[in-house]
């Protein structure tokens, strides 16, 4: 156990000196002892001269050189350095980049400013007091602590966010506003909503990737659920003159799965159709149970035994052979298919989808181009059938 009046040693790394004097003040008082370093080139320096008695990293996203996020690879990749805590200090409004980019680089945590003096003590209390726990030989983080932790990274990335849509939603109802004003405001407030779920989807899919993510299950129809999830993205096709076709049996199709999640891989896969299709086309889906008749264009593909199958096809631009399993990986996309659109994103909508199907029990892919046509690309994915969806791998 640690020391009451030593908490851990601290590298804390900024660029500028008014932050330092004001983090080391808040974290000498609380029992810490700080060591200062100005830019990453200094970090690196002070962890190869004190590595052995630093306890954690706190350092800065924004600096010159080598940054917070750049800091945060070099030590993750390093063997003696990789299980050292790395907490990153960010702007007030955290956006969906930069919390991918840090999550996916190893940051453990964020703190954004203005930050919380009694939060950021606790949390650094915390990572510091598990690292030694593990040193000592207590073991690796509980798959509970690690979903408790994710909850509260949710938390702490959406807050922000959710105080900008309390104020959105006062200025809306401002008898004042005109009519063009309102709607000004009720489009930023869906970009906040899709920033939000982005957020969430992210960490989801990390900890799905991980096998510690809580499965909500409940027997449900399928084909229930995706037309009301087709419902609400009608908008969003109309936009682009988009005509949406559910090709889907008179009877459910049910399986146990968490709903939420499902509904998100529905979304995400509709989006991106909707999102790569040429204006004044049709995005067409299909709903159907192995052994019946589903689209032409998968014809060639082998489902598991009874599974139910979901699948979405455009008629945009094909994606390349080589490029149909990188998509499913965190980050990668096709280059050319969002240049020529105009196109941008995180890359992490379909790394979603992969990790939610297959945590699931279940198979997920592509077929592009469409062997009808020659163009466009369907994606599916299928779910194992009720009596054989109750145990989920791990």
């Amino acid at each position: 156990m640690l020391h009451e009046r030593h908490k851990g040693t601290i590298l804390l790394v900024d660029d500028l000196p008014d932050n330092l004097f004001v983090y080391s003040e808040i974290l000498g008082r609380a029992g810490f002892e700080v060591i200062t370093a100005g830019n990453g080139k200094e970090a690196l320096e002070k962890l190869e001269q004190h590595g052995g008695s630093i306890d954690l990293v706190l350092s800065d996203v924004m600096m010159p050189g080598i940054d917070g996020f750049d800091l945060c690879v070099k030590i993750k990749q390093s063997e003696r350095l990789s299980r050292l805590p790395v907490v990153l200090i960010t702007a007030q409004v955290l956006d969906d980049e930069s919390a991918i980019k840090g999550i996916s680089f190893g940051a453990d945590d964020y703190i954004s400013r203005p930050i919380n003096p009694t939060l950021l003590v606790k949390k650094l209390e915390s990572f510091i007091s598990r690292s030694h726990g593990e040193a000592q030989g207590g073991g690796s983080i509980s798959s509970e602590e690690v979903k408790l932790q994710t909850r509260m990274l949710i938390h702490d990335l959406r807050s922000p966010l959710n105080s900008a849509m309390g104020f959105l939603s006062l200025l809306a109802m401002d008898p004042d506003l005109t009519d063009h004003q309102r709607e000004l405001v009720i489009t930023i407030q869906g970009a906040i909503q899709r920033e939000m779920e982005l957020i969430e989807d992210m960490l989801n899919m990390l900890a799905a990737r991980d096998g510690r993510l809580d499965l909500f299950q409940e027997r449900f129809d399928l084909v229930s659920t995706v037309r009301e999830t087709v419902l609400l993205q009608k908008g969003n096709a109309m936009r682009k003159d988009c005509d949406l076709l559910l090709h889907a049996p008179g009877q459910p199709l049910e399986v146990t799965a968490d709903r939420k999640l499902i509904c998100r891989v529905v979304t995400n896969l509709l989006d991106n159709a909707v999102k790569f299709s040429p204006s004044h086309s049709q995005v067409e889906m299909w709903l159907f149970q192995e052994g019946t008749e589903g689209p032409a264009d998968l014809s060639g593909v082998e489902f598991p035994p009874g599974s139910v199958v979901f699948a979405v096809s455009n008629r945009g631009e094909p994606i390349p052979a080589e490029a149909q399993q990188r998509i499913f990986k965190p980050f990668e996309q096709v280059e050319e298919r969002r240049v020529s659109r105009g196109i941008t994103g995180s890359g992490l909508g379909l790394a979603f989808c992969y990790e939610i199907i297959r945590l699931h029990g279940g198979t997920i892919d592509v077929v592009s181009p469409l062997p009808s046509r020659g163009d466009g690309a369907v994606f599916y994915f299928s779910l194992p059938p009720v009596s054989l969806n109750q145990e989920l791998p791990v």
